[in-house]
């Protein structure tokens, strides 16, 4: 058993095609490229998370409420 030939593999997409039709195939490839983006991303530490433990700046206040608006 060797890796699969161009005829095996065409008939491999062709049940695919069949089985999910053609327009959740593009949804497949579409979100298969977003993951190969993103693990390519990830990979060359350009998408880095700070786990420093720096406390970050947001502001501590909370948000103030304003009466006398009426809701539409």
């Amino acid at each position: 058993m060797g890796p699969f030939g161009v005829g095996e593999i065409l008939m491999i997409v062709a049940i695919l095609i069949i089985i999910f039709s053609a327009s959740r195939m593009g949804q497949l490839g579409n979100a298969l490229g977003k993951f190969v983006y993103s693990f390519k991303k990830a990979a060359k530490g350009d998408d880095v998370v700070d786990a420093t433990g720096k406390k970050l700046d947001r502001g501590t206040e909370d948000a103030q409420i304003v009466e006398g608006e009426k809701k539409r």
